[in-house]
């Protein structure tokens, strides 16, 4: 994930970067307090973490 202090740009491209970084780790923290913890192996958990860390770019490649 990019880090948003490093956009160069107006100020409304540096709040847009913001937001979306902000956006993508709430979504990321919501997908994983979702998870299932107590039925989840370890491998399992390994593997639905790892999903959850994966870009969208990072996904279709898949």
């Amino acid at each position: 994930m990019p880090d948003p202090v490093s956009v160069a740009g107006s100020d409304a491209e540096k709040s847009l970067a913001f937001q979306q970084t902000y956006g993508a780790l709430r979504n990321r923290l919501i997908a994983f307090t979702a998870l299932p913890l107590a039925s989840l192996d370890r491998m399992s958990l390994q593997k639905a973490v790892d999903e959850i860390g994966q870009t969208n770019e990072e996904r279709t490649l898949k």
